[in-house]
């Protein structure tokens, strides 16, 4: 009798296991089912942004994490980012010189770890 609750206790997470791979593959690995509402930067001419950074975010798995951290940066003045979900990059635009402290610090507060290139 043991065994079959044993079991059974084992199918259930099994099936919810695969129940949340499907889903997540279908959602992406970190989203609910919602789209993120993207922010756009108050600028969006590549051209008026002189300095460039780029950093790599290993955690960064699906378009739900790089909108996320997309928004953390293109929401701070005379910033912009651009993501490249493929190399795991987040490449950082901005007006004056960047401060990598206040950069890491958004993408952190993001929910994701990074480091710069």
């Amino acid at each position: 009798m043991a065994t079959v609750i044993i079991g059974v206790i084992i199918a259930i997470f099994f099936i919810d296991g695969i129940r949340h791979m499907l889903t997540s593959s279908k959602e992406g690995c970190c989203s609910t089912g919602d789209q993120l509402q993207k922010i756009k930067p108050e600028d969006t001419n590549k051209k008026h942004y002189p300095y460039s950074t780029s950093f790599t975010v290993q955690d960064m798995h699906c378009a739900n994490c790089a909108t996320k951290i997309s928004n953390a940066l293109n929401s701070q003045k005379d910033t912009m980012a651009s993501i490249n979900l493929t190399k795991k990059e987040v490449t950082v635009l901005t007006k004056q010189e960047p401060n990598i402290n206040t950069i890491t610090s958004a993408i952190h507060h993001a929910g994701y770890s990074c480091q710069i290139k």
